[in-house]
């Protein structure tokens, strides 16, 4: 199934002169990773800061980073919801993209309600969590059916206002889905909250695997089998380069079963 044709220039930190302008732009070296042959597990928590029931579900996610799943395994993802704001606290991290998300997953897994804190894993509802890590790791034994190349390198164009630019290419040859959707995250750790309102009203929060920003989807149909997606972020300057990570992930966009997800470290 290893049929990517993917063509990366590794580019040394150079200046590059802008045609036309007086200001150089400086290309940092660019950062690649392909998913493994196996499939790889999703696990995404809906939750808020509002939510007084949340915590729990957020330090849970926080302690899968000295679990002994890896990365080749697992990658978590925490989307902060919106719908809980009108409470007195307003979440800073949610967006409403991402209570969008929750209730479409929820309508492709022809569930009636959302809710938080809401684990989905690798798209379906889950609640088992005693059994958790064997889990993991029996749908982690699963040979892939699409395969992912992430690649990733920051753009200097000015100082305080970096762009990252993503390439994403993807081959589904092997997936029996005549088309299948591409999503793209960045998602930030070590993040702290002190809560002034609402339901957690005086507590500190911790988070980490919170997303940033979701791109996507991409959609790639047979039988165009092999699919180069590039895009260009600006970084936030209220993010913090060192815990950023980057998430690519493949769905069947009929069921939203999670096929295939990767993982860059920034």
């Amino acid at each position: 199934m290893r049929k990517i044709i993917f063509l990366v220039f590794f580019i040394l930190p150079v200046n590059i002169q802008a045609q036309g302008a007086n200001t150089a732009a400086t290309v940092n070296h660019v950062k690649t990773v392909t998913s493994p042959a196996n499939r790889v597990v999703l696990l995404e928590l809906y939750t808020s800061e509002g939510c007084s029931s949340c915590p729990p579900a957020d330090r849970f996610l926080s302690a899968l980073k000295a679990d002994e799943i890896s990365k080749n395994q697992l990658i978590p993802m925490a989307f902060h919801v919106t719908y809980w704001d009108y409470i007195g606290w307003q979440d800073h991290f949610a967006n409403e993209l991402y209570d969008q998300r929750q209730r479409e997953m929820a309508l492709k897994r022809k569930k009636s309600t959302v809710y938080t804190p809401q684990f989905l894993l690798s798209g379906d509802d889950y609640r088992s969590f005693a059994r958790f890590n064997n889990v993991v790791k029996k749908m982690a034994m699963q040979k892939a059916t699409v395969d992912l190349i992430l690649s990733a390198h920051v753009i200097s164009d000015q100082p305080g206002s970096d762009k990252l630019q993503l390439t994403l290419s993807t081959d589904i040859s092997a997936s029996k889905i005549k088309d299948v959707g591409f999503y793209l995250v960045i998602m930030e750790h070590n993040l702290v909250t002190d809560v002034s309102d609402g339901e957690n009203n005086g507590r500190r929060l911790h988070h980490d695997y919170v997303v940033r920003q979701l791109l996507g989807p991409y959609f790639q149909s047979q039988p165009k089998n092999q699919m180069s997606q590039e895009q260009i972020i600006r970084l936030k300057p209220e993010w913090k380069r060192q815990d950023l990570s980057i998430v690519a992930f493949a769905e069947n966009p009929h069921t939203g079963e999670i096929l295939q997800a990767v993982k860059l470290d920034f």
